[in-house]
């Protein structure tokens, strides 16, 4: 095994997101020659780059520094107007509602959703103990998920612990309204949800609309803040399928937050890490505090990127042209602190270097290459007899997929061994996502934006065979 390794203690001893770091230290040795089948960054030879750094300097000049303490002051336009725009989208009876909403509601941004998050909480911890100053509270987190939200509380030193809900498969791995009742006290502060799931790759949409609504309905009755992450809600194909946005299930913004960035949807955008959180104003300024001191807020680069890719994502759900009025959207100190912006003169740059349009192309290119792995890795699983189940509804880049429990395995990290060591490939086992241990239900993800396809289709097929003429069932 990997001397890369971060930890020298055994799997079932490390907190689940330490397994994830573990895991992810020993596949990206480039020693070990591996055939990576979870690695999150987008391959170039397949993606384009949706801006280029030249596209970016002849745009406008960058000023390198720091922006506001959580860019509420550069990017507070441009994402109300995208909330706004989603929200009609699917709900244009609402209309004065929704106004009424966006005009009122808190947001600011962070380094990605995974920091964004962490600030949330945080300020969500800060305000519930001003208010209620509850002796020990919880946090309730649902499993499986992307466990980092675990570490952050970790990292808190028992100033809030984490109460799990663990999902069942019958339900997508999506917790149900009855599920979130059962484990709220009078010591809960939040429930985090993410949804688009990650790893399930499972929504609310349906009659299941109406589960997710009873969650909002339980939480505000509570005086508990539901914390959505929706990550994944621009990678839901096709494309002409709807998205569950939280903000048209209330009427209300008390104790209701999203949290949202580009970095799963946008070709690149992993490394860039932005995201911002909209909806109940009563934490922003202990977000703020909290964002700046720990994360020393966003640079001014990554913010340009940032405000164009949700600028666009705004006009392509209105469907409206870009106009020279949309300019206003990039004049509060957006390419630094000291440049002004003059708005006839970027709307001419922008429609120049052909950015939108650009974007459209590059995005629709992105969109194909995930919706077709997505078809194919499907088609190959349902077809398989070593793969005997797996949770995608046709969404974002990840797939979670089940071992056939008649190749007997003690758990999944003995699984992710024989892998490692046989068939030189390399997953992520379902325990770093909260999956509980069980020799029948060995799970796996992997990804579909690092590598082309046919190499996916391939190694899994090297995965099969590897059961099929290696492995007695038991």
């Amino acid at each position: 095994m990997s001397i890369n390794s971060y930890y020298k203690d055994k799997f079932e001893n490390l907190e689940m997101y330490q397994r994830l770091i573990q895991y992810w230290s020993i596949l990206f040795d480039k020693r070990e020659s591996l055939n990576i089948l979870d690695n999150m960054n987008f391959n170039i030879n397949l993606f384009p780059e949706i801006f280029t750094r030249n596209e970016i300097a002849a745009l406008h000049p960058v000023e390198p520094g720091y922006t506001s303490p959580d860019g509420y002051t550069e990017m507070n336009k441009i994402i109300r107007a995208l909330e706004k725009a989603r929200l009609l989208q699917h709900a244009p009876h609402r209309k004065e509602i929704i106004h009424q909403l966006i005009e009122d509601g808190g947001t600011g941004c962070g380094n990605g959703c995974t920091n964004v998050m962490n600030g949330v909480i945080n300020a969500v911890l800060k305000f519930q103990q001003a208010e209620e100053a509850i002796e020990q509270p919880e946090v309730i987190l649902i499993l499986p998920n992307y466990t980092v939200y675990t570490a952050q509380l970790s990292n808190l030193n028992g100033k809030a612990i984490p109460k799990y809900v663990h999902t069942k498969r019958e339900n997508n791995f999506l917790p149900t309204s009855a599920e979130i009742q059962a484990a709220i006290t009078a010591s809960t502060v939040a429930v985090v949800i993410t949804y688009p799931n990650n790893p399930a790759q499972s929504t609310y949409e349906g009659e299941n609309v109406k589960e997710l609504q009873k969650i909002v309905q339980i939480c505000q009755e509570n005086r508990v803040f539901l914390i959505v992450d929706n990550i994944y809600q621009d990678l839901i194909f096709p494309k002409s399928r709807g998205f569950t946005e939280i903000f048209n299930l209330t009427d209300r913004l008390d104790y209701v937050i999203k949290v949202y960035g580009c970095s799963k949807d946008t070709p690149f955008y992993s490394g860039f890490r932005t995201g911002y959180w909209f909806g109940d104003p009563r934490i922003a300024e202990k977000y703020k505090y909290i964002i700046s001191s720990m994360e020393n807020s966003m640079n001014t680069h990554t913010l340009v990127y940032f405000a164009l890719n949700l600028y666009f994502k705004y006009k392509n759900i209105t469907g409206e042209p870009m106009v020279q009025e949309d300019m206003h959207f990039f004049n509060e100190g957006l390419f630094g602190w000291s440049q002004i912006v003059d708005e006839l003169q970027l709307f001419q740059k922008m429609n120049e270097l052909e950015l939108y349009d650009k974007y459209q192309a590059r995005i629709a290119i992105s969109d194909h290459v995930q919706e077709d792995a997505l078809r194919q890795v499907t088609k190959l699983v349902e077809e398989s007899e070593v793969f005997t189940d797996y949770t995608n509804q046709q969404i974002g880049n990840v797939f979670f997929i089940k071992l056939n429990p008649s190749y007997h395995f003690e758990n999944d990290d003995k699984f992710f061994r024989k892998l490692f060591d046989e068939v030189k490939c390399g997953v992520l086992p379902g325990n770093v996502f909260g999956i509980i241990q069980h020799p029948d239900e060995i799970w796996f993800r992997i990804t579909l934006i690092h590598d082309h396809v046919d190499n996916i289709i391939r190694y899994l097929k090297q995965i099969e065979e590897a059961f099929v003429y290696t492995t007695s069932p038991k």
